[in-house]
């Protein structure tokens, strides 16, 4: 055994000494050597759903009969969506199945970590899951999909037992949190252009269903944001002066302060310990999410302490103590096409210094959840439980897709888990 921790021994000691930004290769040793925390659950390059450790080594198959078609008129099979419950013992995911242009099937599954079988918990051949949250007990799954027509949106939530699914909501478009005491949900939902009028509203979802709607009228942003701790919820509102503020409210609903205010849009998240947010001061109109200024504050004192500008996304670390950010850059292509460059930069809070660590072409799977981010960042993480690595999906120089490891610390460069398309680590 000491044998095995000399080596190891050896990397932090290196690593230690390097200058800022410099990046080393990752020795081959270290995803054997290196303690494990979780698992990571991807989509491989077959459609299936596999689950491996950070090293890589013998990923587990989840499901094994996806079928990519051969031709525009070929039956399809295909899995979507893995989400872990947030005790890390249990995956959730959907598959999709139809022939042709056709989708005919939409079906959810749920596995456990320790059982050799996934059990289906959802099937519909009108209502299609988009989107998966696990309640805090880790007993249910809460969801969007379409409805029949395809053309508002439902919040559904299903057993891990199975059993009648149970209708929540529905609104176009629809964000909520979970209250961390899995009793209520604060949602966030409609629009100008759609048929449902944007409110903001307390869900009650114990032995019956009650929304209480909040008098505020919501500034532009998309989904609220409820602390850890249970204790406040991050929400917008338009205040009485025509502003934009984001603000700070009790459990119940009620104004505590304005944090900051803002003029186009804004998207934001909590640090896991409650103490510290993160909010994207918006400045320009996008379809989805917000880009501009990057803001983190400190509850406790009101400091604003860590800005930096042209921030897409951004997920906290279990431990609070880092915050990985993206910055977009468009790039012209062989093809004359523009391409979409990820730029992944790493602040330290306590020393409120940042540093980017990779630059890379994120897959098309992990471009596409980056403008909900703030919706994604409570129900999946790209963080390890221990906060030493991040899980990113790219695109190499041909094109092909695949899954990284990239330490926090900048000092290593990333290495290649496998090939796949999306990758969210288990929050345990």
């Amino acid at each position: 055994m000491k044998k095995l921790i000399i080596p190891t021994l050896v990397i932090l000691l290196v690593t230690a000494c390097l200058p800022q930004d410099v990046q080393v290769p990752q020795s081959p040793l270290l995803p054997v050597l290196e303690r494990k925390s979780g698992l990571i659950a991807y989509i491989g390059i077959d459609g299936n759903i596999y689950v491996v450790d950070q090293s890589g080594r013998t990923p587990i198959p989840v499901t094994d009969d996806a079928a990519i078609p051969d031709n525009q008129s070929s039956a399809f099979r295909f899995y979507q969506y893995p989400t872990w419950s947030a005790d890390g013992n249990q995956l959730a995911f959907v598959s999709v199945s139809g022939e042709g242009d056709s989708q005919n099937l939409s079906e959810m599954f749920v596995k456990h970590v320790d059982e050799d079988q996934a059990q289906k918990v959802y099937s519909s051949e009108t209502e299609h899951p988009f989107y998966l949250y696990w309640s805090p007990d880790n007993k249910n799954v809460s969801f969007l999909s379409t409805d029949a027509t395809g053309q508002s949106i439902i919040l559904q939530n299903v057993s891990t037992e199975g059993g009648e699914r149970l209708i929540l909501d529905a609104g176009s478009p629809y964000y909520w949190s979970w209250a961390p005491d899995g009793s209520a949900m604060i949602v966030h939902t409609g629009s100008e252009a759609s048929s449902t009028p944007e409110h903001m509203a307390f869900l009650q979802v114990d032995s019956e269903i009650i929304e209480d709607g909040l008098d505020s009228t919501p500034a532009s942003f998309q989904a609220p944001a409820w602390s850890p701790d249970g204790s406040r919820i991050l929400l917008t509102r338009v205040n009485d002066d025509e502003k934009n503020e984001i603000i700070l409210a009790d459990s119940t609903g009620a104004f505590e302060k304005t944090l900051a205010t803002f003029d186009v849009n804004t998207s934001f998240a909590w640090s896991t310990d409650s103490e510290l947010v993160a909010y994207i001061e918006g400045e320009q109109v996008i379809n989805a999410g917000a880009i501009g200024k990057l803001h983190v504050m400190d509850l406790t004192t009101s400091e604003d302490f860590f800005q930096d500008t042209d921030v897409f996304a951004f997920f906290w670390s279990p431990n609070s103590k880092k915050l990985a950010y993206f910055k977009p850059r468009l790039v012209e292509s062989d093809s004359s096409n523009q391409q979409l460059i990820l730029q992944l930069f790493m602040l330290d809070v306590a020393s409120g210094e940042s540093k980017e660590l990779f630059t890379f072409q994120p897959t098309n799977q992990f471009s596409a959840i980056l403008p909900y981010f703030d919706q994604y960042h409570q129900s999946a993480t790209i963080w390890s439980p221990d906060s030493n690595n991040v899980v990113l999906s790219f695109l190499d120089v041909d094109g092909n897709p695949g899954i990284a490891i990239a330490a926090a610390s900048g000092q290593l460069e990333p290495r290649l888990l496998t090939q796949g398309y999306l990758a969210f680590w288990s929050w345990k």
